[in-house]
């Protein structure tokens, strides 16, 4: 390789790389900006179970009861992330329109179950206030629905929401800034590499 040729063509090229590097860095950092604000919330669930039927293995009645809980997390989490839960924690938080986490319906809220008995969610917003009310809301809603399921069944499932875990969404715009400037001059020299024949012959 001809470094002396490389030194040169990129030299020749310099404005266009220059450009090109800026622009990829104000996008990146655009990008940064629209994505951050708000207050990420994250809030644990804790699932129990008891069974109202008797058996003679009273000795796995343990074991039976945990598996009740675990089965019962999955329904759990399917429901937290459906958008008729969603839709009714938000309107019974009385969050209006104009807060940036009900343009997000149905994918406000996002959970997963890191447990056989315990659920995470997770949410954004657009004030700290609304964490609290959301969170209050998701409780009502998901008990009702669950003491609705155990009339029909053998176990009674009790479910105790957590108090909201809140952070604030800050971009690091130095650190992205520095990565726009890295891959945009990597991308811009390598265009400018390829568009130059002379430099592969």
């Amino acid at each position: 390789m001809d470094f002396k040729k490389l030194f040169f063509i990129i030299k020749k090229s310099s404005a266009f790389i220059i450009i090109f590097t800026i622009l990829v860095i104000i996008a990146v950092l655009g990008f940064s900006w629209l994505r951050s604000g708000g207050y990420n919330v994250s809030l644990a669930i804790s699932v129990f179970s008891k069974s109202s039927q008797a058996t003679a293995d009273y000795q796995y009645d343990g074991y039976y009861s945990i598996k009740a809980a675990n089965d019962f997390c999955d329904t759990l989490s399917q429901w937290i992330k459906s958008p008729e839960v969603t839709n009714s924690v938000y309107k019974e938080a009385d969050i209006g329109e104009n807060n940036n986490s009900w343009r997000k319906i149905p994918k406000a809220l996002q959970a997963k179950k890191m447990a056989p008995q315990y659920i995470e969610v997770n949410f954004k917003v657009s004030k700290a206030d609304d964490a609290s009310k959301i969170s209050r809301a998701l409780d009502s809603v998901l008990k009702e629905k669950t003491e609705n399921a155990s009339r029909f069944s053998d176990t009674t499932f009790t479910i105790i929401v957590g108090e909201p875990i809140i952070s604030k969404n800050q971009a690091n715009f130095i650190f992205n800034g520095f990565i726009a400037f890295v891959g945009g001059a990597f991308v811009a020299i390598t265009l400018v590499l390829f568009k130059e024949n002379d430099y592969w012959n």
